[in-house]
């Protein structure tokens, strides 16, 4: 914490990028201005230059980038490259990241159908276009159908379709989403209700290429120098030569170098804090990062990876000090440290992504941190085994002693969704008030009033009456009320688009729900507590907190 000084040059490049594409470079320039200005008073003559250089360097880059995509011309048919996993929305349709040639920004296209759709694959479009809802570089969004799909070439595809094959050859249905999510970052094999389940229980972050992969993977070859009695450089060659082979399997896209840098901060805080605290390389690593992309300072995804790795730098040896009294094993303690610290300071922003927070995910996290490096190093072998083709049984054998592993993240997961609250509805200010009630009653050992505190204002958000956004809830959307089973897990509110009744004696008894309704002539939702909505049959509906339904023109 002593090596601060590109911090505020982060911060400012950050902000400064982030007007731009709210705003325009105008109001980025005068606020640059005035904290160089700022520094300069304060007689930091180095900080305002540094500021002021850096923060109108990311002014200009972002102008540019965004006057070159306001200027350009689509044309048809839309040809580009997927450059991330394409996603599912809630209505249905796919979400598609584009890299199009000449234009300095990803696009989002939305198509109805996957045809082998995945990242690399190189798609022709038949596409309309409309203005972006969202802030960013790209002033337009693309709908259409993929009327040509070439599949994606290179190492990092040839390496996911053969470690995929092997997993799905190797182990249990349980684990096949698991391993190529957790050391590849690669999802194909989940499924919309798996991949919902690990949403609701705080796990996400396990199926995607993180700063933990890299970490994992550095500190597994800096340990293999140690036990040689290696000094601290050939550590540190060997973490960085484990780091270029990781690279190497899974490609360069942006999730990959938003980890890498995580990562590689995370290490520096082991293994060479000395020369290099964690906070200037995470301060270099932001500056360079939007330098080259600027779109990653309206990411959520960036803005998470980088709070968990600033967070647990900074506050798990806090926190670690606080709990060291209690007298628990060092490993619970360190664990519990590293979870409270991230789920601290990345908490306000998920809030303010979704607009609640989930209560079981410090629970959650702590129970599977055991068995995630494991998961890792030996899924990453096993990769490197599967390019071995008809001799890949090396490969087979490494994911047989992991899948224990994977088995268990998933029953934790199942665990933690089922307990009676999971999830609640929470604004950015209300969480940091409540972390910021934990972080003090840590700091003067009031343990058992934090925790009566903490649990009070958790039950009063979920029992609080009030009315709840639909829009913010995770749906599922159905067209008969046969089409409802199997309901993802996760899933906060049910939508019947069909001119239903809503008799449940007309569902098929092939297709029975899953969870039976309560036996009203109005089924508003299910014995579990999911609301189930009509549309068709009751028109616009207020939904309230406690699961009451009102329609807007007062007949219920």
């Amino acid at each position: 914490m002593t090596e601060l000084r590109l911090f505020p040059g982060a911060a400012v490049v950050w902000a400064a990028t982030a007007i731009v594409l709210l705003n325009g470079w105008q109001a980025a320039c005068i606020i640059v201005m005035l904290v160089a200005a700022a520094w300069l008073l304060l007689r930091q003559r180095g900080q305002g230059i540094a500021c002021g250089g850096i923060g109108l360097a990311a002014v200009a880059v972002a102008a540019i980038r965004k006057s070159r995509a306001q200027a350009f011309e689509f044309t048809q048919p839309l040809e580009g490259r997927i450059s991330a996993a394409p996603t599912q929305t809630d209505s249905g349709t796919w979400l598609l990241r584009l890299r199009v040639e000449g234009f300095p920004a990803q696009l989002p296209v939305f198509v109805k159908d996957n045809p082998g759709l995945e990242t690399g694959s190189r798609v022709s479009l038949a596409a309309s276009f409309k203005e972006a809802s969202r802030p960013g570089l790209s002033p337009v969004v693309a709908e259409g159908s993929a009327v040509g799909v070439a599949p994606p070439r290179g190492w990092a595809h040839v390496v996911a379709g053969n470690f995929r094959e092997l997993v799905s050859e190797s182990v249990g249905p349980a684990s096949q989403g698991l391993f190529p999510g957790m050391v590849l970052g690669d999802t194909t094999l989940q499924e919309s209700a798996e991949r919902d389940l690990y949403v609701a229980a705080g796990l996400s972050h396990l199926s995607a290429v993180s700063g933990a992969n890299v970490a994992i993977i550095c500190s597994a070859a800096a340990l293999v120098c140690a036990a040689f009695a290696l000094g601290p450089a050939q550590r540190m060659t060997a973490a960085a030569a484990a780091l270029a082979g990781f690279v190497l399997l899974v490609g360069f896209e942006p999730s990959v170098q938003r980890a890498a840098v995580a990562g590689m901060v995370g290490l520096l805080a082991v293994l060479n804090s000395s020369r290099m605290q964690p906070l200037h390389a995470l301060s270099l690593g932001i500056i360079v990062l939007i330098l080259v992309d600027s779109e990653l300072a309206l990411s959520f995804g960036f803005a998470l990876s980088t709070a968990a790795t600033a967070g647990i730098v900074v506050l798990s040896p806090v926190i670690v000090r606080f709990l060291a009294p209690t007298g628990w094993p060092e490993i619970l303690v360190r664990a519990l440290a590293v979870a409270l610290a991230a789920d601290v300071v990345t908490m306000p922003v998920v809030a303010l992504m979704a607009g609640e927070v989930s209560v079981v995910s410090v629970l959650a996290n702590l129970l599977v941190s055991p068995v995630a490096a494991p998961i890792t190093i030996l899924g990453v072998l096993a990769a490197a085994c599967a390019q071995l083709g008809p001799i890949d049984i090396l490969g087979t054998c490494l994911l047989k002693v992991a899948e224990p592993c994977t088995w268990w993240i998933n029953t934790v997961a199942h665990g933690v969704v089922a307990l009676p609250v999971s999830t609640v509805a929470a604004s950015p200010w209300a969480v940091a008030l409540v972390y910021g009630w934990i972080l003090l009653g840590l700091a003067f050992r009031r343990p058992l009033l934090t925790l009566i505190v903490v649990v009070c204002a958790v039950g009063a958000a979920v029992y609080q009456p009030g009315e709840v956004d639909i829009s913010r809830l995770r749906t599922h959307e159905v067209s008969t009320e046969s089409e409802i089973a199997p309901v993802p897990a996760g899933t906060q509110v049910i939508i019947v688009r069909g001119p239903e009744t809503g008799d449940t004696s007309q569902v098929s008894p092939r297709r029975s729900l899953p969870t039976a309704f309560q036996s009203t002539p109005r089924p508003t939702r299910t014995k579990e507590g999911i609301p189930v909505l009509y549309p068709s049959r009751d028109g616009p509906v207020r939904l309230y907190r406690d699961g009451v339904q009102h329609s807007s023109d007062g007949r219920f």
